[in-house]
């Protein structure tokens, strides 16, 4: 079984700290680790106890979250959780993996997740990434080296996998900005193939397993270029 990700949620309102913590609730490899309500409870916790992740509001009574961050040792990676826009610049100079801005849509937190995931911010074993999507009214893991190819469908995908499909009611796009682009490559409007199950291809189409599938006229030019480049 894989070690979960440890979460420590900062948050001075009730109604967002309970948010973020059913979010963490409903995300398999995420786990509590606690929470608190300003940077001073922060500190004390973080005395004693080790986490993966903060999850940490800005606007807090006594000490900012940024002052916080900004001066606290050996900090772990940490994910802006905001009603202000005007602190990102300052957040990312403090190296935080995401600055996300209140109302948090659960995809969007699941973005953030992802993306602490797939840079391997954490130590995960390159044979082991994954993402989760929401299908069947639950997160369902999808292993990013099961992926054959993800078919765009109005507001839904349908996920092709060695030994099934999955639905998830999400925009092809949003996959393409989370999948990481050296292993992903969106082939047409309504495409993304795994490059190492490309099996050949021509100027018009990509065979995954025993599925041709075209390549898009407004894509041809950046996919052919590409592929010759993985080629080489």
């Amino acid at each position: 079984m894989k070690e979960r990700i440890k979460c420590l949620v900062v948050d001075d309102e009730p109604i967002a700290q309970d948010i973020l913590v059913r979010y963490i609730d409903q995300i398999d490899n995420l786990v509590l680790a606690g929470t608190c309500i300003n940077a001073i409870e922060a500190n004390n916790f973080l005395q004693k106890e080790t986490v993966d992740l903060t999850l940490l509001d800005i606007e807090m009574p006594q000490v900012s979250g940024l002052n916080f961050l900004a001066n606290l040792k050996n900090a772990p990676n940490v994910i802006i959780t905001t009603a202000y826009r005007d602190f990102a610049l300052e957040g990312f100079e403090l190296n935080v993996i995401d600055y996300l801005l209140k109302p948090i849509p659960i995809e969007r937190f699941m973005k953030a997740i992802q993306k602490l995931t797939t840079n391997n911010t954490l130590a995960v074993a390159k044979e082991e990434s994954y993402i989760y999507l929401k299908a069947d009214k639950k997160m369902v893991q999808i292993m990013l080296n099961d992926i054959l190819y993800i078919e765009g469908l109005s507001n839904y995908v349908k996920i092709h996998l060695r030994d099934r499909m999955v639905i998830s009611y999400q925009k092809l796009s949003y996959l393409e900005s989370v999948l990481p682009t050296q292993h992903f490559l969106r082939i047409h409007r309504s495409f993304i193939v795994s490059r190492s199950k490309i099996r050949s291809y021509t100027s018009s189409f990509i065979q995954v397993e025993d599925s041709e599938i075209p390549i898009g006229g407004n894509y041809k030019s950046v996919v052919l270029e590409k592929l010759k480049n993985y080629e080489s």
